[in-house]
């Protein structure tokens, strides 16, 4: 998220949500050093990834209410803080409802994270990743939905992320014990990193008593090696296809089929097994090398 000078002001004087996914991972001493002003944060302007993610924030919105028919709103450049903790704070990409709002008066009930993924991570994954970011996000603005909205190169999707009581009790004893260091200027070690849930819910199945299912499992891990070969050798009898020939073939040997391989108006290269046809076949004549 693209965000103004005043917050990036805020974010050095308190705990924003990218610094609590950094603070539950164990990344205590670096962001120490940059909250105390000994050292300046990473500059991410040339950063590809983050570049693209703040280009692409604002097609966030669009998606989403294609998707589900919500409307989504720019959370503006308001900082929020947690009612009890000043030093949390959080700026939320967007905000949305969990249902269509009846009236102008429902105010937002959810909030929604906009990410750019290009690397091959489901969406589960992509929300263990910023789970405790959007975690500090509820707990500071009190809402208790959050989606991670997932913009992909080739498509869209998002997930729901319900705020954890515990979960959330858990990251406040944490950044509290970190900020003590900062307001207290005593440089801390690295803790042991507290991994996010498990959010996949994929189901993995044992079909080893599938008799059928296995049955085909062993068939295939039989003659994997053959189909193998097969891939190979049909990959490079396309590459051998004489660019002037438009059916290429070896006739049968013995009790085995004919191999034909053809070439399509628009180019494309089939391999088929069978003798070619008749009028095809009277046609043929040897192939020879080329002289130079």
């Amino acid at each position: 998220m693209a965000i103004s000078d005043a917050q990036r002001a805020a974010r050095r004087g308190g705990i924003g949500s990218s610094d609590a996914r950094r603070i539950m991972d164990g990344d205590w001493l670096s962001l120490w050093l940059e909250k105390t002003g000994r050292v300046e944060p990473e500059p991410l302007d040339f950063v590809p990834a983050v570049q693209i993610g703040v280009a692409t924030e604002a097609l966030h919105p669009r998606f989403w209410e294609r998707r589900t028919g919500l409307p989504a709103i720019p959370a503006s450049d308001r900082t929020y803080a947690h009612p009890d903790h000043c030093w949390l704070i959080c700026h939320p990409d967007f905000l949305t409802w969990t249902r269509p709002p009846l009236s102008p008066d429902d105010l937002p009930d959810t909030i929604l994270e906009a990410k750019f993924c290009g690397a091959p991570k489901t969406d589960a994954e992509v929300a263990e990743q910023y789970y405790w970011q959007v975690q500090h996000q509820m707990l500071v603005t009190g809402l208790r939905q959050s989606v991670l909205s997932i913009l992909r190169p080739s498509s869209y999707s998002w997930i729901a992320v319900e705020a954890d009581p515990d979960r959330q009790s858990a990251l406040l004893a944490t950044a509290a014990a970190f900020w003590w260091h900062v307001e207290n200027d005593v440089e801390p070690g690295d803790p042991l990193p507290v991994p996010p849930p498990d959010l996949e819910t994929l189901v993995v199945l044992d079909m080893s008593r599938h008799n059928a299912f296995a049955s085909h499992a062993a068939t295939l891990r039989d003659t994997r090696m053959a189909w193998t070969a097969y891939r190979v050798a049909e990959t490079e009898l396309k590459t051998l296809m004489p660019d002037e020939a438009a059916l290429a073939f070896v006739p049968a040997d013995g009790d085995g089929d004919a191999v034909c391989l053809s070439r399509s108006k628009d180019g494309r290269l089939t391999v088929r097994f069978g003798s070619p046809p008749r009028r095809h076949a009277a046609r043929a004549k040897p192939w020879e090398p080329t002289e130079y």
